[in-house]
């Protein structure tokens, strides 16, 4: 047994060193955020009243887990349309800034059920259609606290690709290793977290003039399908 700790040690260590040399000849690929997300999420709706909240008031932060995430660029924006309103939590971080499985426990599944909401369903990597916008699968929720639920989408992209969360309880060793696995030595790619919640069915959002601006910001970031980017209505099949 002891054998077999000292070689699982010896490799950690040698892996480690691998991975410094790598980082210190192979820079980190360039971020595609360009502009500040308060800028690219609407600012303004017709018909909408609209209100930017600090992330620490979000159901996934207080100030201090707000400070320890270490966002580069982030945004809590408040859309509210008679007794609709939708919330949309957007965390960014530059790549290499921090560990996939660390941005990757950054959810309500972790965060909100914490902070005494109760998950009512998920669902795992569900399509995400809205007219003939086609956005990468989503994580799928209803939650609900004090008598109220929310419906909630959310995505994890890692260099643009949604972070599979198929390995629930991994290990954080075995998890850097699949990590390894999945995305190679380049574990250094930019990240967003994005959460899209409302106490409205997405049927009902769909009726509501105004809501496919809010879609259309989450085009602007890259969370459109690889597939079906930068196609019209006119050449994509629903």
């Amino acid at each position: 047994m002891k054998k077999t700790l000292l070689i699982i040690a010896a490799a950690l260590l040698v892996s480690s060193l691998g991975l410094r040399a790598y980082f210190a000849f192979v820079p980190p690929p360039a971020p595609t955020l360009k502009e500040p997300l308060a800028l690219i999420v609407p600012e303004n709706l017709s018909g909408w009243q609209i209100k930017d909240l600090d992330m620490a008031e979000s159901p996934e932060s207080s100030a201090r887990i707000s400070e320890f995430l270490n966002f580069d660029d982030a945004l809590f924006r408040v859309f509210q349309k008679g007794d609709a309103f939708v919330g949309l939590y957007i965390a960014y971080w530059t790549p290499g800034k921090a560990s996939y499985r660390w941005a990757g426990a950054h959810t309500p599944d972790t965060c909100w059920v914490l902070n005494g909401w109760t998950r009512e369903e998920r669902e795992y990597s569900i399509p995400f259609t809205y007219n003939k916008i086609r956005l990468e699968p989503a994580e799928f929720g209803v939650y609900s606290k004090d008598g109220s639920s929310q419906n909630v989408y959310f995505w994890h992209l890692v260099g643009g690709e949604p972070f599979s969360y198929s390995q629930k309880g991994t290990p954080n060793i075995l998890g850097a290793l699949m990590d390894v696995k999945e995305y190679g030595l380049n574990l250094r790619q930019e990240q967003f977290f994005i959460r899209l919640s409302s106490n409205k069915t997405m049927d009902q959002l769909k009726q509501m003039e105004g809501f496919n601006e809010i879609i259309q910001s989450l085009v602007e970031i890259g969370l459109e399908e690889e597939a079906y980017a930068g196609q019209t209505p006119e050449n994509t099949q629903s």
